[in-house]
């Protein structure tokens, strides 16, 4: 057996971690692979459909990231496809939606130009009991991010397709009840992976159900919403202002207005990264797991396309 690290960087780090993780068995980065035929699980980010085709006995892919659209082209083997859900990761997600929330929430972004002009003034701002924070997919990445606000005493809307029942959490399913969320959310937060269903999602008429003065953070998918909608809504309101961390395309071009918008914030995808010593563990496990015949976890359903 012979297990394939292709990951994005750091690439003797991840040698160095799976290997310590499965002990006695041959694990190699890509491409030093003596024979394609012994690859039986593949740990990878990406990976060319011609260098997949030639692991003629490959019996699962373990994904290095959140996202698995890349799992789901024509030319990928019909194999399990092993999503990464790692807590560490989840949790560096919800400190980047509380940083840029509480930065306006907070008015914080008001102070480099009180100190500028030597203005000694407390900003006033929305109690946070009146600023509820809506989650745009509530799966394990959103309920942590949920939970952290939840912490500090934010309100929390959470958006799905399936629902949910949590007694602390005001929930809402389908599109039926996507303008309500949005309405009754002060923050909205995007953590949706990219689907046929969440493709163009947020468009003119979604932004413009958010109340007067919101803020939008995605950190989900850039595909989920309409960019010249997003300027709109930022340009004529409601949205007081916006953050981006994943964008469509991505990088942007650099004729994008989305580069120059004074009320748009973009940040180079960095909102969770994959840590090595954490994802190690759980790729390892699920690897174990599968070796003596269970069923990893969590799967690619490839027909929710997540």
């Amino acid at each position: 057996m012979t297990v394939v690290l292709n990951p994005f960087s750091r690439h003797q780090e991840w040698l160095k971690h799976v290997s310590e993780e499965l002990p006695g068995e041959n694990v190699v980065l890509w491409p030093d692979v003596d024979d394609p035929s012994d690859v039986q699980f593949l740990v990878a980010w990406l990976m060319r459909r011609s260098d997949l085709a030639t692991f003629t006995n490959l019996e699962a892919i373990l994904s290095l990231g959140a996202g698995t659209e890349q799992w789901q082209k024509d030319g990928t083997p019909d194999v399990p496809v092993v999503r990464l859900a790692d807590p560490e990761m989840a949790s560096e997600m919800a400190a980047y939606a509380l940083y840029w929330v509480l930065h306006f929430q907070r008015e914080f972004s008001k102070t480099p130009g009180q100190q500028a002009n030597k203005v000694f003034q407390q900003p006033p701002y929305t109690q946070t009991a009146q600023f509820p924070v809506g989650i745009l997919g509530y799966g394990t990445i959103g309920a942590r991010v949920g939970q952290a606000f939840a912490d500090l005493g934010y309100p929390i809307n959470a958006w799905s397709r399936s629902g949910g029942d949590s007694e602390s959490v005001t929930h809402y399913q389908g599109l039926a009840q996507l303008d309500d969320f949005l309405a009754n959310s002060m923050a909205a937060v995007n953590v949706l992976p990219s689907t046929e269903a969440t493709t163009g999602l947020l468009d003119a008429k979604r932004f413009a159900a958010l109340p007067a003065g919101s803020v939008f953070v995605n950190m989900g998918r850039g595909t989920v919403l309409d960019n010249e909608a997003l300027m709109e809504a930022l340009d004529s309101g409601p949205l007081r202002a916006a953050v981006l961390d994943v964008t469509s395309p991505e990088p942007l071009p650099e004729d994008s207005p989305l580069w120059s918008h004074p009320n748009l914030h973009l940040t180079p995808h960095i909102a969770g990264a994959t840590q090595v010593s954490s994802a190690s563990k759980l790729v390892a496990a699920n690897i174990r797991r599968m070796l003596s015949g269970e069923e990893p976890f969590p799967l690619l359903d490839r027909s929710r396309g997540y």
